[in-house]
This record gives structure tokens, C-alpha cells and sequence, in this order.
């Protein structure tokens, strides 16, 4: 069912698995533990959820799903370009998977182990940042600072570039501070290239209209 149908029952007992998954681990929770903790028969908890795998996904989507609410309020700062949008953006991004990794390592483990069976999962977040990274692009654009003909393609791009810092393994080169520091520096490039696009293309127009107006 979708994270947003859940009823009562089926939230208690996403409650109560989360709260074990984050303790021992998915890999130590049982079925019976989860049923038990609900006061419900095993058999009952079936009728909800078919399979372990199949609650840590709604655990997993249910966490997600806000933290795509968290990147899409970078949509609604009315006081920030969207170059610092952007910036803001993949900063955010990266302390959400860093957090996640040093504050909860249990949830981190259970997401990589749905994903490697559920890779599915996987493609749906990443579609679901892209279309906020997507609107982000789209208003650089319509302001006239970033020239982006591809919004698809370039989105994919930009995340592709920026999985260094979204990877468990970048977590163990170094603090949060410096791995900021770096994720600016590619940033800085990232539009840096963009000003120089857009500068080229909407300076062309520019002087295109004013030699038509003469």
C-alpha cells in the first residue's frame, strides 16, 4: 500500500518494526518480535505486510518521502537565487545521507540491504530528487541565469556528480566540514559553467533584439 494510505494498524506496526530495525537491526528483527511488540498474532502481521523486506520498503519510502519534502523546500525560499538554490540543494542532500549514516547506521544498513534486492526503490527516489533538481534548473532558466536546453539530462548529470557525496564510502575520508568544503568546490565549477552558458546565450539574444529594434 502507499505511505500515505497507511491505517492505523499498518502504522503501529510500521512504528514498531522502525523501532527495532533502528535498535538491532534488520537483519536481527524477526516477524514474531514485530507481531509481538503489536500485540497481534504473526499470522495477522501477514496480513499486512507479506514479508520482512516488505515492511523495511515502507520504513525505507516513508523516510524518503520526507526527505524529498525536506529538498523541495529549498523551492520555497523566495529570498535565494536559484544558483544558491541549487547550492542548497545538493548541500542539504549530502548532510541527510551523511546524518543518516553517522546518527542512525542501522537505518543506512537497511536501506542498502532493500536496495540491493529492491533496486526499484532506488530509481524511484532518484526520480523523485530529480524533479525537484529539475525545478530548480527550470527557474535558473526562466531567470535567465542558467541556459539549460536538456532538464532531464543535465538533472541526471548533476546527480550523477554529486553521488560522491551521497556514497558510505566518502563518509570515511573525512569530517563533515571538509567533505563540505569539497562538495563546494565542485559546486562552485558546476555553475560556474552554467553562468558562462547562460551569459553566451542570452548575451547572443540580447544583442539580436537590439539589432532588430534598430
Amino acid at each position: 500500500m502507499p505511505a500515505e494510505h497507511l491505517d492505523e494498524t499498518a502504522t503501529a506496526i510500521l512504528s514498531a518494526a522502525s523501532r527495532r530495525f533502528l535498535h538491532y537491526g534488520y537483519g536481527k528483527t524477526t516477524m514474531s518480535e514485530i507481531a509481538k511488540d503489536c500485540n497481534m498474532s504473526t499470522g495477522n502481521l501477514y496480513r499486512y505486510f507479506p514479508s520482512k523486506l516488505d515492511i523495511a520498503e515502507m520504513f525505507v519510502r516513508v523516510l524518503r518521502g520526507e526527505q524529498v519534502e525536506n529538498l523541495r523546500a529549498v523551492l520555497q525560499m523566495s529570498d535565494r537565487s536559484p544558483a544558491e538554490k541549487l547550492r542548497d540543494f545538493f548541500l542539504l542532500k549530502f548532510k541527510i545521507a551523511y546524518d543518516r549514516f553517522h546518527d542512525k547506521p542501522k537505518a543506512y544498513e537497511l536501506s542498502s540491504e532493500l536496495l540491493s534486492q529492491r533496486p526499484q526503490v532506488a530509481v524511484e527516489w532518484e526520480n523523485a530528487e530529480g524533479r525537484v533538481l529539475s525545478e530548480i534548473l527550470q527557474m535558473g532558466t526562466v531567470a535567465k541565469t542558467f541556459a539549460i536546453d536538456d532538464f532531464a539530462g543535465t538533472t541526471k548529470i548533476l546527480q550523477d556528480a554529486a553521488y560522491r557525496f551521497t556514497s558510505p564510502a566518502v563518509f570515511h575520508e573525512g569530517e563533515f566540514e571538509a567533505l563540505a568544503i569539497e562538495l563546494n568546490g565542485v559546486i562552485d565549477l558546476i555553475l560556474d559553467g552554467f553562468a558562462f552558458r547562460a551569459a553566451r546565450k542570452w548575451g547572443s539574444e540580447n544583442q539580436i533584439s537590439k539589432a532588430q529594434a534598430n
